[in-house]
């Protein structure tokens, strides 16, 4: 089954108000990205955590995903490494305390700028870099039995499923170091998410992420002519078990409105 989820600080900074709205749109699943105060997950306190948790029973919600930062950095920057490595193990703990496996991460800046239309990474050539740097993650994640998830985020390394794909191999394949497949922003680098995209990450994908088209709606992939429909279907047939996220809608909202549309058409596909 597919599980409506949402980033929660998109709708509110409030983190009271923002699982408030989400559960009356339907939405009781969280991708915690910011939490009390609008702090990044790698701020927050126990205290924070225990409010959190608190609030989220009272609406009867969830955290289903910890939307950590971790990998956004400079490969080339042995501190800022470091210092990810070390927040890995703070989500680490995180996952923990509520009750999810997967956290999302990247595999890095795109060391040719960050713009639109930059050159995508030579990821043959960054490889060994990425494994001396990306193991350490990898080690504790299997360790602590979480789901590192590189997104497909085009100001990464990791901006297309293939890309992913090579990182993940390279990595030597474990069954721990997964997916967030960010359906949209791979089909913005030109990559069809039916006919390249998915067939190198089957399998793999763990949490998804689902952004609307020009017209506000989830009809079709970005520009492409693939419906979300069509993707939920064949990740259904594979035997997905996870959750879609509403991300980057504009406003609270237009992500209340994509919560409603994903809401909607998950219960018209699942409802057998």
């Amino acid at each position: 089954m597919i599980q409506p989820c949402i980033f929660a600080d998109e709708v509110s900074r409030n983190f009271e108000e923002a699982v408030d709205l989400c559960a009356r749109a339907g939405v009781h699943n969280i991708e915690l990205r910011r939490g009390i105060g609008g702090r990044s997950v790698t701020e927050c306190t126990d205290d924070e955590v225990a409010r959190m948790k608190e609030i989220l029973a009272r609406y009867e919600s969830r955290v289903v995903c910890i939307g950590s930062p971790v990998g956004k950095c400079d490969i080339y920057d042995d501190a800022q490494c470091r210092r990810h490595v070390q927040w890995f193990d703070k989500m680490c703990r995180l996952a923990d305390s509520f009750g999810t496996r997967i956290i999302r991460g990247f595999a890095f800046h795109n060391p040719n700028g960050q713009q639109p239309g930059a050159q995508r990474p030579d990821i043959d050539r960054l490889l060994p870099r990425m494994v001396d740097k990306l193991s350490p993650i990898v080690q504790k994640a299997e360790k602590e039995g979480v789901y590192f998830c590189l997104e497909s985020e085009p100001t990464t390394c990791s901006g297309t499923c293939s890309e992913i794909a090579k990182i993940i191999d390279g990595l030597g394949g474990s069954p721990n170091l997964a997916v967030a497949w960010d359906i949209y922003n791979a089909a913005e680098l030109g990559e069809d998410p039916l006919a390249e995209g998915y067939p190198k990450i089957r399998g793999r994908v763990r949490h998804l992420h689902i952004k609307p088209n020009k017209y506000k709606n989830i009809e079709t992939v970005d520009e492409t002519a693939v419906s979300y429909e069509q993707i939920m279907r064949l990740l259904l047939d594979d035997g997905y078990q996870g959750a879609a996220s509403i991300e980057h809608w504009g406003s609270r909202w237009l992500m209340l409105e994509g919560a409603r549309q994903l809401v909607e058409l998950l219960d018209s596909i699942q409802a057998a």
